[in-house]
């Protein structure tokens, strides 16, 4: 029995020691695989970081680029309501209308309003009759734009 006893601790004991002096053995028991990042993985990480925010600063220039445009747009379709309600008011005293085209500058933007009437402003309005009315205001923002208000005027 001693024997047995002795066979078995001399096992255990070389079992330790061979982990202890064998660094295959050491190399094979510690290692985990997350050991770090491969080249190629930080290649294809940064490539698909700059190809995101590439994308997301494309969508905000554009964004800002239309924020301008629709309030140039605004801008020009409040310039043409205020003439129609300049040429309603003038109407309404059945006097000559001021068809004059004139240029507006807001917020560095210059704004040409053209009005025009059929019939023509110098002609005599009977009363119960109608003109009718549009006004075009235009401007050059990164092309030529236009926006156009029609309505109706009453003698």
């Amino acid at each position: 029995m001693a024997s047995m006893r002795q066979s078995f601790l001399t096992r255990q004991v070389s079992t330790f020691s061979r982990c202890d002096t064998d660094p295959k053995a050491i190399e094979t028991d510690e290692r985990t695989g997350d050991e770090g990042f491969t080249l190629a993985e930080v290649i294809v990480s940064i490539a698909l970081f700059t190809i995101i925010s590439f994308s997301v600063m494309f969508a905000l220039v554009t964004l800002v680029k239309y924020t301008a445009v629709t309030q140039n747009r605004v801008a020009a379709a409040n310039l043409a309501r205020q003439e129609i309600e300049k040429l309603r008011g003038e109407n309404g005293t059945l006097s000559q209308l001021d068809l004059t085209a004139s240029t507006i500058t807001l917020k560095g933007v210059s704004y040409t309003v053209t009005p025009l009437l059929s019939p023509a402003g110098n002609a005599t309005c009977t009363p119960g009759s109608y003109r009718n009315a549009t006004v075009k205001v235009s401007w050059n923002d990164s092309g030529s734009r236009t926006v156009r208000y029609d309505t109706v005027l009453s003698c």
